[in-house]
């Protein structure tokens, strides 16, 4: 007999936090490889078990959300600014978002950027920001 299972750390996280950065922002968002001059890339970094519970587990979900801009060669004041616009404002909707909510059924909770990281690799400068959250699963 079939096991049933829910797929937490995507139906409840992935898909909801790519709902929330596709409302906000008009840049395409990836979940192979970063493409165009700018972009979203979301992955899933871990899960973890914190309670077990008669009914069900609780877990700390962790993903990424990078965000890469194609500089052309170029690293200015501008494209500092740029890179670090859209992670503040990036950083700012999932504070506004820390607990989510579908019709009712809370997704996840405790939701928090746990840490930012800004890098740059020949013309891309990139924000790799590390999202944490919990969700429950119930069985």
């Amino acid at each position: 007999m079939a096991i049933t299972y829910e797929n937490v750390i995507y139906d409840r996280v992935i898909d909801n936090v790519h709902s929330l950065i596709a409302d906000e922002f008009s840049i395409p968002i990836y979940f192979d490889e970063h493409k165009d001059n700018q972009s979203f890339l979301i992955t899933p970094e871990g899960d973890e078990e914190i309670d077990t519970l008669a009914s069900g587990q609780t877990r700390n979900v962790t993903i990424n959300i990078s965000y890469e801009l194609d500089g052309s060669g170029n690293y200015t004041k501008n494209s500092i600014k740029q890179i670090t616009e859209i992670t503040e404002r990036l950083k700012r909707l999932m504070f506004n978002n820390n607990t989510y909510y579908v019709s009712g059924t809370n997704m996840y909770r405790n939701g928090i950027v746990q840490n930012i990281e800004y890098e740059r690799e020949d013309d891309i400068n990139r924000s790799t920001t590390t999202f944490t959250c919990q969700t429950m699963e119930l069985i």
